[in-house]
């Protein structure tokens, strides 16, 4: 049953690696490049704290972010990449039952 929070636990707050679960002294200030304990790259994978994973507060925002949205210039050259391949499927379709009735 879901009810209302009536207490934060600090190690929910606690930024950790997310390889493998390292806390230390490093990971707290921010400063280390590599996770000290799996050699986990942080400027890709930042330390974050369970909060942040389950959305309850804000997350890290990173350069490289997976989730950002493709410009529009992508999105262009893939419709027309898909708009050209269902045009040529057409073409093999439509030449394909040609033949067939040519040939009877």
């Amino acid at each position: 049953m879901v009810g209302k929070v009536q207490t934060l636990n600090r190690r929910m707050f606690v930024r950790r690696c997310v390889a493998c679960g390292y806390d230390g002294a490093l990971l707290r200030g921010g400063m280390a490049e590599r996770c000290a304990r799996c050699g986990c790259d942080l400027s890709k994978r930042p330390a974050r704290s369970y909060a942040e994973m389950e959305g309850l507060i804000g997350q890290p925002l990173t350069i490289d972010s997976p989730m950002t949205k493709p410009r529009k210039q992508e999105r262009l050259i893939n419709r027309w990449l898909a708009f050209l391949f269902f045009m040529l499927l057409g073409a093999v379709a439509f030449i394909y039952l040609a033949a067939a009735t040519l040939s009877v």
